[in-house]
């Protein structure tokens, strides 16, 4: 079963969830599918594993 983490965008506050295995601590932006802002993890101010 796949796990996910669940991340919130720093621009428009927009939550979404995002593969941890792919994605989870490491330096690739994160883009965000509601406004398109990309970011890095450590800018969300909310990020739920």
């Amino acid at each position: 079963m796949a796990t996910i983490f669940w991340v919130t965008c720093p621009r428009c506050g927009g939550k979404f969830y995002c593969h941890t295995q792919d994605l989870r601590h490491t330096d690739w932006k994160l883009l965000c599918p509601f406004c398109q802002h990309r970011f890095h993890q450590d800018e969300s101010p909310q990020i739920v594993e």
